[in-house]
């Protein structure tokens, strides 16, 4: 199921994320229990969170310029980066579009950096083996030492 709105969707992971952590004692535990107790349709429910542009395409290889953030993918951020709230999520797509630095990683992924009220912002993006669709693996703070080691591997 695709989500049209992402206050909606960010609510749903959000519950289900809570729900998994109450069961659990830690955040891995609860990755787990997430995966094995919701439902698949839930967790491969998805919101379109933004495009890539065209030279991101052709770093990927990607055959579309859409990114998906899939539940499980949000369930997932939200039990391993607790620091984050709504807020920072609702940053993503300015990240996308305005991001200070994009390097490609390993294994088809995108890394995109932005500061944004003097905090440094890292999304990641993964291609699909196939190449057929892209989807948002994570949101979290970083370090610029993260970024500068980044690129000097370039």
């Amino acid at each position: 199921m695709e989500f049209r709105n992402f206050e909606e969707f960010y609510k749903k992971a959000y519950n289900l994320a809570n729900h998994a952590r109450n069961k659990t004692t830690n955040s891995k535990l609860a990755i787990i229990y997430a995966r094995k107790s919701f439902s698949r349709a839930d967790l491969n429910s998805f919101y379109n969170i933004g495009t890539l542009k065209k030279e991101q395409i052709k770093l990927l290889q990607a055959k579309t310029a859409d990114i998906k953030f899939s539940v499980d993918s949000l369930i997932k951020n939200i039990l391993e980066h607790s620091d984050l709230s709504f807020d920072d999520y609702n940053k993503i797509k300015t990240i996308l579009k305005t991001a200070d630095d994009v390097i490609l990683g390993t294994c088809n992924h995108l890394r995109f950096f932005k500061i944004i009220n003097e905090k440094l912002y890292e999304v990641i993006i993964k291609c699909t083996n196939d190449n057929k669709e892209n989807f948002l693996l994570s949101l979290h703070r970083s370090d610029l030492s993260k970024l500068r080691n980044l690129k000097l591997k370039r």
